[in-house]
């Protein structure tokens, strides 16, 4: 899946890469970061990838979002992924389903008092 944003979407850069160190983890630019920061950060690519995450608007692109939000859904290295009527899906090497998650969280909004516990609650996220 890392692949996915790294080769095809080009928005995920490895960290401190003047050092020429391999990386094991690639990270998105972070959009209200000062430009020199993400240069020295993450590198030349840093604007270009920042752009890429901007155009690709992962909410108006399935598999974008569905990547996204199966990072840090599951401990497990993800070796492929799919998304399909509404979920992402996140498979081992072998080809085994052990994660999915809903592509948009639902939102819930309670009633200002609970009758049935007797209490007040906040719709504040």
């Amino acid at each position: 899946p890392i692949d996915f944003l790294i080769h095809d979407r080009k928005i995920a850069l490895p960290l401190y890469p003047q050092f020429g160190t391999e990386p094991n983890v690639y990270y998105i630019p972070p959009l209200n970061a000062p430009e020199g920061f993400l240069r020295q950060t993450f590198g030349p690519g840093a604007e270009n990838a920042r752009t890429a995450y901007k155009k690709a608007r992962a909410g108006d692109d399935p598999q974008l979002q569905g990547l996204l939000m199966l990072f840090g859904a599951t401990e497990k290295l993800i070796s492929t992924f799919n998304v399909e009527g509404g979920t992402a899906r996140g498979f081992d090497e072998k080809g085994a389903e052990f994660v999915s998650v809903p592509i948009t969280e639902p939102t819930i909004i309670r009633d200002y008092l609970d009758e049935e516990r007797d209490v007040f609650r906040h719709n504040i996220t």
